[in-house]
């Protein structure tokens, strides 16, 4: 019975390990690196007196600070979505797309082959064009319609951490801590912020899932609305992220271990809910043959991928598990569905062979790494600014390094105190509350899956963050952190530590793109997106704002498309010429700008615009011979390399 529970805080243990080195160095530069050991230090000189401090306030009195903070992040949020807004690429805006024209009850799922390939995201399109039926009716604008509904799932988040950290700890510590990382870090202002996908909805639902399991009540009358609330969280939770599965496998380790161990009365508060949990799961099966129904959705095996796709590309070892570009293309050269599973069946024992067991060892390290790693996460899914303010350009790339620093920073400090609490697990062999040890396992499960099973990305570790919420909060034995050095010592390590900071800022070397201008949401050529075709003789044109000037600037044009393309400064009237891919290489000023595409031919060309229903992709519309056509632009981007800062 200890085996059973030991394993299972052994490997959370080894996996914190691996994603506390992953976000010390990497990426590899040692500036980086230096900005982000210095933010750890800093965090720890100043945690011993901010427990002091925070723990004698009150719980109403730290609960009204949190509540104040969160008043403070929602008006950095507007400042954010004002003037700083994302273009939204790749699946995200795929999803989109398609919710647009269905809660206009215009489905058209074939304008790509998209859905047929990745038809698990049939059910998020579905809920988000319920989100856009609802808007529609008050006449917003989908940005807004977006915006806000970010807004409502992010906040929720963060009230919810709050509200649970107050349920699970008595230390107003951890409360006020929770509203630091949140306040401090590009959590709430970025990926989650910006893009609405399926991460951020499953850390919401995993909450709700385990404040109801830690809050059961006795009351059969209660216990039935709370069964309801249950079962329809984790029914949309699996049709919105399939893998939430894994909650039902956790459920069934956790009832064994509870039989192991003998809690009769832990098992039977628990018996009813988890059984609601495997109802739910079974019942998430015709819930999405329904959703497909009621949309219209109907799969194509031609085009759709076996599920031993993703195991086979997670084991391609040159790009540590994630997704590669060569095995999908491959995938996609073979005729059907059948066929590659013929392929597959073939083509991922000889994989795991080349690999031997050292290489196969190897990758689930890498893996992990990757999935534990924040780094990239704030720019998860976004092309950059749609156009970067001018009084923000050239600060652009220290605060994005420095932002990028201290999200690594509070995750090696989160696995800390969820590593230190394994370690006290295992010291003591304490007897584990059922509701951290259902944490446990499931992270542990969401661990294995994309260590062992799935491709690996930053994002997919994010499924940790409310579990390791509640694995920290939770009360039991803990180690306690002291720096026994006065004041002075600890105030000159944090004065040494932010001079680190600064210089490694300013003396940031690594050749870098800051894009200026952009706009990149487009249907993809790769998923066999309808093509736009443009006359003879005719022209199309947008307006492009530089507010800093740029060295590279590019336009999408269709490989077997005969276009002239030219970018115009409205001022000066000087002509950039674009190459036949339309691309420029070389100094332009910052300004005003028309970006001109002409078709010269006796034929119709193709060419690439991206049109949206209500979307409002870029500040200036495109032209088509003068004549502006609502929601639609080209596909573009303009950036400035820089070599130092």
């Amino acid at each position: 019975m200890k085996i059973f529970r030991q394993f299972f805080i052994i490997c959370l243990g080894i996996s914190l390990i691996i994603g506390i080195v992953s976000n010390l160095f990497y990426p590899a530069n040692i500036s980086t690196s230096l900005i982000v050991i210095a933010i750890c230090l800093i965090i720890g000189f100043c945690l011993p007196n901010f427990k002091h401090w925070a723990n004698s306030l009150s719980q109403t009195t730290a609960l009204k600070i949190c509540y104040s903070i969160m008043g403070l992040i929602f008006i950095i949020q507007i400042i954010v979505l004002t003037f700083f807004p994302a273009t939204v690429y790749h699946d995200p805006f795929r999803v989109l797309h398609e919710a647009e024209l269905l809660s206009r009850n215009r489905p058209d799922w074939d304008n790509s082959t998209y859905f047929w390939r990745y038809s698990n995201n049939v059910s998020l399109t579905f809920f988000l064009s319920l989100w856009l039926k609802l808007t529609n009716i008050f006449h917003l604008s989908t940005n807004i319609s977006l915006h806000l509904l970010a807004l409502i799932t992010v906040d929720s988040f963060i009230f919810l951490s709050f509200k649970s950290c107050q349920r699970f700890s008595k230390h107003s510590a951890k409360m006020l801590a929770i509203a630091a990382f949140f306040l401090f870090s590009p959590f709430a202002y970025t990926y989650y912020l910006q893009v609405y996908y399926t991460d951020l909805p499953i850390l919401v639902i995993l909450l709700l899932i385990f404040k109801l399991l830690a809050d059961w009540p006795q009351k059969r009358s209660s216990q039935f609305i709370n069964a309801v609330i249950l079962f329809g969280l984790v029914v949309c939770g699996q049709l919105i992220k399939p893998n939430l599965i894994i909650l039902a496998v956790a459920g069934l380790f956790l009832a064994f271990s509870l039989l192991l161990q003998q809690k009769k009365q832990s098992l039977k508060k628990l018996i009813v809910p988890l059984a609601v949990i495997g109802l739910a799961f079974a019942a998430a099966f015709p819930a999405s043959s329904a959703v497909n129904a009621v949309s219209g959705f109907k799969a194509n095996n031609r085009y759709s991928f076996p599920l031993t796709h993703w195991v086979w590309m997670s084991y391609n070892p040159h790009d540590y598990g994630m997704y590669n570009t060569s095995d999908v293309e491959k995938m996609i050269s073979l005729p059907s569905k059948t066929t590659r599973q013929k392929y597959l069946a073939k083509a991922l024992p000889e994989r795991l062979n080349s690999l031997g067991v050292s290489g196969i060892l190897r990758q689930w390290v890498e893996k992990a790494a990757v999935s534990l790693n924040v780094s990239t996460l704030q720019v998860a899914y976004t092309g950059g600014f749609i156009q970067v303010p001018k009084f923000y350009s050239k600060w652009q790339l220290p605060i994005h390094i420095l932002s990028q620093a201290i999200m690594r920073s509070s995750f090696i400090w989160l696995y800390l105190i969820g590593l230190s609490r394994c370690l006290v697990q295992l010291k003591y062999r304490s007897k584990l509350d059922p509701i951290r040890e259902l944490a446990i396992i499931l992270a542990v499960g969401y661990i294995g899956f994309y260590t062992l099973i799935w491709e690996a990305e930053s994002r997919y570790g994010q499924v940790l963050l409310p579990l390791l919420l509640i694995i920290n909060t939770l009360p039991g034995c803990e180690f306690r952190i002291t720096w026994k050095k006065s004041l002075t010592a600890k105030l000159g390590a944090i004065v040494l530590c932010n001079l680190v900071i600064l210089s490694n800022l300013i003396s940031w070397h690594t050749a870098t793109n800051q894009i200026i201008a952009a706009q990149r949401s487009q249907l993809s050529s790769q998923y066999h997106a309808k093509t736009s075709w443009l006359l003879p003789g005719k022209s199309v044109s947008q307006k492009i704002i530089f507010n800093h000037a740029i060295n590279k600037f590019s336009v999408a044009v269709p490989q077997k498309a005969n276009l002239t393309g030219e970018l115009i400064n409205d001022r000066t009237q000087q002509r950039y010429l674009l190459t036949s891919s339309g691309s420029y290489s070389g100094n332009i000023a910052a300004g005003s700008y028309h970006i001109f595409l002409r078709n010269h031919e006796l034929q119709s060309q193709p060419i690439e615009i991206i049109q949206t229903v209500n979307y409002r992709l870029a500040p200036a519309a495109v032209k088509i011979n003068s004549q502006t056509t609502n929601f639609g632009s080209l596909i573009y981007k303009g950036i400035y390399k820089s070599e130092s800062i």
